[in-house]
């Protein structure tokens, strides 16, 4: 039997805590099984709307809009802040992912070839996790029931298969 990896272990949990404690107490929907998501913990969310409005919106707007005409790359080669809100593409990644986003930063990309920079701070040193997963639920909180379950989805994919691989 193989050990799990670290990260795998680590994305497994951070879904299982933030998942089961507020967001993604999933059940199958009445037809086609799409999971049907419970509404998240309000006191996490009110958490990370201040949190946000604090560290983020300055950068991905106050009402999670990102940055004008997001897509386009700036002069520098570094990519513009998208948005947060379900015009953006944050839900079509898991929570580990963002996590890695938000501890990370534009650090994330170094050393890849992704044809451009971000200038994205790293805040692992300036939140908390706690403070992390609450701006997730928050966002997440703005989203419709259709793209969290699509996000729901992600963050499993991203755990990989229960056991590890």
């Amino acid at each position: 039997m193989s050990a799990m990896r670290p990260s795998a272990m680590r994305g497994l949990l951070l879904f299982l805590v933030v998942g089961g404690a507020w967001l993604a107490a999933c059940r199958p929907a009445d037809r086609g099984g799409t999971p049907a998501l419970v509404a998240p913990n309000p006191a996490v969310v009110t958490l990370g709307e201040a949190v946000y409005a604090a560290q983020c919106a300055s950068c991905h707007g106050a009402a999670l809009e990102g940055e004008a005409d997001w897509k386009a790359q700036n002069e520098d080669g570094s990519f513009r802040a998208p948005p947060h809100d379900a015009s953006g593409h944050t839900w079509h990644h898991g929570d580990e992912t963002l996590m890695e986003a938000i501890r990370l930063g534009g650090a994330r990309f170094d050393g890849l070839s992704i044809g451009g920079t971000s200038n994205m701070p790293a805040f692992a040193e300036v939140l908390s996790e706690e403070e992390m997963v609450a701006v997730l639920a928050f966002i997440k909180s703005t989203w419709p029931a259709d793209l969290r379950g699509f996000q729901a989805e992600a963050t499993a994919r991203e755990a990989g298969p229960a056991g590890g691989g």
